[in-house]
């Protein structure tokens, strides 16, 4: 059996279900929109993040944001982690603009954080983490970020209010063509997703982010995804960062 199955397995019998069979017959057949399709969603879905992955990225993020604030000082800006995991990449952008800006400027930054997995945000929100997760955070930041965990979570991390608060999380199928977020993003952090799509998916994504980046804009993919093209409306400022045109 592979691992996926014996993992469906476990929780199909967490929930009295004793076979692939009678899961199909009383959830996947009936609803399959359901709690089943979600499931095999939770399963399924890759999960590898990790905290500052890619640091140009984030230092790149502070110079930006930094710019626009200081353009506009009363606007807020508006920054999407879209395929956020378990939520160490908003979290991250948090923290990151928490170091560089003045603290009355943290109240201007409107992050998001999205993905497919309900299981995934699920502990996003939570923004507890386990000390492989927080293996390359470094100490000055655990000491100012993180909350040693006590009692019954003693060995765990959980993320300061401070941060917390400045990230909401949505529940967000990027194939899909109902987005609930703004579209006037300054910049959108869509690293490592696109890999998992087909080229022709690939394409409709780029066009789809593009409408929810405002003009002037930019978009983050992962360093090692390969583009074949992108959409006009996009120029290359780096191998992995896209500005949209005015």
């Amino acid at each position: 059996m592979g691992l996926l199955q014996a993992r469906l397995r476990s929780r199909l019998q967490a929930r009295g279900l004793a076979s692939f069979t009678q899961f199909y017959d009383q959830a996947l057949r009936p609803d399959p929109g359901g709690w089943g399709a979600q499931l095999l969603i939770d399963l399924s879905t890759v999960n590898h993040t990790s905290f500052f992955r890619e640091p140009a990225h984030f230092t790149f993020l502070i110079e930006q944001v930094s710019a626009w604030l200081r353009d506009q000082p009363t606007a807020p800006v508006r920054i999407w982690s879209a395929g956020c995991s378990s939520g160490q990449e908003p979290y991250s952008m948090a923290m990151a603009l928490a170091e560089a800006l003045p603290q009355h400027a943290l109240s201007r930054l409107d992050i998001w954080g999205s993905d497919l997995s309900l299981e995934m945000l699920k502990v996003a929100a939570g923004a507890i983490y386990n000390a492989r997760d927080v293996q390359g955070v470094s100490q000055a930041r655990l000491r100012r970020f993180f909350l040693l965990g006590r009692g019954p979570r003693e060995g765990s991390f959980r993320i300061v209010p401070e941060i917390r608060d400045l990230v909401k999380f949505r529940h967000i199928d990027l194939r899909t063509g109902h987005w609930p977020i703004p579209a006037d993003f300054h910049v959108v952090f869509c690293r490592n997703v696109s890999i998992y799509f087909s080229d022709e998916d690939r394409q409709v994504l780029l066009n789809r982010l593009a409408q929810h980046i405002r003009p002037g804009g930019w978009l983050v993919m992962g360093n090692g995804e390969i583009l074949p093209s992108v959409p006009p409306m996009f120029r290359k400022h780096s191998p992995s960062i896209f500005q949209k045109e005015d």
